[in-house]
C-alpha cells in the first residue's frame, strides 16, 4: 500500500468512525496493510498503535471529521501545523489533520520480520485547523474535481495525438491493464459517498500508472523525450491529486451540505 494510502484510507475510515458508521477496529485494519506500526515524534505513549491513540484523542477533542492534504513541492495547499510535522508530511507527500493535530507516517528501515516493514507515525499541533475543515478555502469539491480530471484526460490525450506521442502511451498498455485493477482494491467505508468512491476510483488507477512512469521503466526512451512526456503529463498529476482530496475528503463535503 502506497503511503498517500493509508493517510488517505486514516482519513475517510476515521471521518466514519467519528460519525459512528464505522468500528474502531475497521479504522486500524484499514491503515494497517503489511507493516508494523510505530509511534514516532510527537506521540507520548509508546507501545499501543499510534493511529489508536490519535482518533482517540480527535474524538476527544471534538472532531467530527478528519481532512486528508497531499503535499507535493511547489503545492502544500492544505498542509498546516508544526514545522517538524509539515516536513514530515511533505516527505510523506500526505497528511491526515483533525481538531487541534495531524499525523503523518514515513516508512521505517527494512526488517527481517515477517510483519514486514515498519512504520513510523508523526504528530504534531495543528491549531489552527478549523472545526468544520471543508470550510478550509482550499478545499476541492466533487463536482469541480470529476471536471476538472475529465477535462484533464481530454486534454491530455488531445496533446498526446498532435504531438505524436501515442507511442509513448503503448509503451505503458501493459500498465494499464494493472492500473485498472487498482479500483477494485480499493478499501473504504459503506458509508463513504458512491460519487466519491467513483472518483477515487479513476484516480487511482491514474495514480497506478504515474508510478510506472516514474520508475522510468517505460520502454526505450530518451531522456528529452522521457522529460516532455513527463511537462505534458503535468496538468494531469495535478488533476489526480485534487480527484483524490475530494474523493477522499468527500465526507467533510457532505456534512457541510
Amino acid at each position: 500500500m502506497s503511503d498517500h494510502r493509508r493517510s488517505a484510507r486514516l482519513a475517510a475510515w476515521g471521518s466514519a468512525w467519528l460519525a459512528g458508521t464505522a468500528a474502531f477496529d475497521q479504522v486500524l485494519d484499514a491503515v494497517a496493510g503489511r507493516g508494523r506500526h510505530a509511534a514516532g515524534p510527537g506521540f507520548d505513549t509508546p507501545g499501543v498503535h499510534p493511529v489508536g491513540v490519535a482518533l482517540t484523542d480527535w474524538k476527544r477533542a471534538g472532531t467530527s471529521g478528519l481532512r486528508l492534504a497531499l503535499p507535493v513541492p511547489g503545492d502544500v495547499r492544505g498542509l498546516a501545523g508544526s514545522t517538524e510535522l509539515r516536513d514530515a508530511a511533505l516527505r510523506a507527500g500526505a497528511a491526515v489533520y483533525g481538531r487541534d493535530f495531524g499525523v503523518t507516517v514515513l516508512p521505517g528501515p527494512e526488517t527481517p520480520s515477517s510483519a514486514g516493514r515498519e512504520y513510523v507515525w508523526h504528530r504534531g499541533p495543528a491549531p489552527e485547523q478549523p472545526a468544520d475543515a471543508a470550510a478550509l478555502a482550499d478545499a476541492v469539491s466533487l463536482a469541480d474535481a470529476e471536471y476538472e480530471l475529465a477535462e484533464a484526460i481530454r486534454q491530455t490525450a488531445t496533446e498526446f495525438t498532435e504531438r505524436g506521442m501515442t507511442s509513448w502511451l503503448s509503451d505503458i498498455a501493459p500498465a494499464l491493464s494493472n492500473a485498472r485493477r487498482a479500483g477494485e482494491r480499493l478499501h473504504l467505508p459503506a458509508s463513504h459517498p458512491p460519487r466519491a468512491v467513483r472518483l477515487i476510483a479513476q484516480a487511482e488507477r491514474l495514480t497506478a500508472v504515474f508510478a510506472l512512469v516514474d520508475s522510468d521503466d517505460t520502454g526505450p526512451l530518451t531522456a528529452a523525450e522521457m522529460a516532455e512526456r513527463a511537462e505534458a503529463l503535468a496538468p494531469l498529476r495535478i488533476a489526480v491529486r485534487r480527484a483524490l482530496l475530494a474523493g477522499y475528503n468527500a465526507p467533510l463535503e457532505v456534512a457541510a451540505t
